[in-house]
């Protein structure tokens, strides 16, 4: 489910860039959103090496989980613009190593924390992704697995390529209101993990409200039993517990809502 979302939202991307790039014979890198600054001189490509690895020497949760699943999509998805995308792409060593690189690995996800980093691709199989801190690398990841396509049936990266990026806006999310319509645990994680591909980081959860209460609180339980729509459509702690860790491993900050009944 994660491939097929994460290609569907790629070739979504594609689409809103495919006017621009139509007007130009110079191919384009389309990143979403669009990062700060893009420099690629030359239009050229380098084959993704099979062997691909993502190093870190950092020994963050979080982190370490986010190099587990882009690593995976690297490998795994296969992207295709749906306008061809030509470059010179002869004689370059395959990109095989991504050397990750965080000056501050300690800062806490929360409204204000430093997002930037750089990423840079050689031409001699080696990129680089420097960030201030693990939310900005992890933003990185999420550039660099857009940056993967295929072409003539080969994985394909492109190279001599450097990008600078961060969020002009500190708060960047979206609300979600569970107390008039209840959504399940995995439906939450889902829009979760579409708001990592779109580099968003608050999901605000308007947990419940006069038309529901469905939010399980162990010291008052009555409160979820008769205010909620159904006992199927309760969240336990566990759920919360789970809901909000998913969101720390994409890098989203959950902020509850809990509205006192009237």
């Amino acid at each position: 489910m994660e491939l097929k979302l994460h290609h569907l939202f790629s070739s979504l991307v594609f689409l809103a860039f495919t006017i621009s790039q139509s007007l130009s014979d110079h191919p384009q890198i389309n990143v979403w959103p669009k990062p700060v600054k893009i420099s690629w001189p030359t239009p050229q490509s380098a084959l993704l090496s099979p062997y691909f690895k993502i190093v870190s020497p950092y020994d963050h949760k979080y982190l370490q989980i986010a190099i587990k699943r882009y690593a995976y999509l690297t490998h795994t998805e296969r992207h295709e613009f749906i306008v061809p995308h030509y470059t010179n792409s002869s004689s370059f060593p395959p990109v095989k190593f991504l050397y990750l690189s965080i000056r501050d690995d300690h800062s806490p996800l929360e409204h204000g924390v430093d997002e930037t980093y750089s990423l840079r691709i050689n031409t001699d199989g080696n990129a680089y992704l420097k960030a201030e801190t693990v939310w900005g690398a992890m933003h990185g990841l999420e550039t660099f697995s857009q940056l993967v396509h295929v072409a003539d049936n080969q994985m394909r990266v492109p190279i001599d390529l450097y990008i600078e990026d961060g969020p002009i806006f500190a708060h960047r999310g979206i609300m979600l209101d569970t107390g008039r319509n209840y959504f399940p645990p995995r439906d939450i994680m889902r829009t979760i993990r579409a708001m990592s591909y779109n580099k968003l980081n608050v999901f605000h959860w308007h947990i419940t409200d006069s038309h529901s209460f469905p939010i399980v609180l162990p010291s008052e339980p009555e409160l979820a039993k008769k205010g909620s729509y159904g006992l199927k459509m309760q969240y336990s702690p566990e759920d919360v517990r789970a809901i909000v860790e998913y969101g720390m491993q994409h890098g989203v900050r959950v902020v509850p809502e809990i509205d006192v009944p009237g």
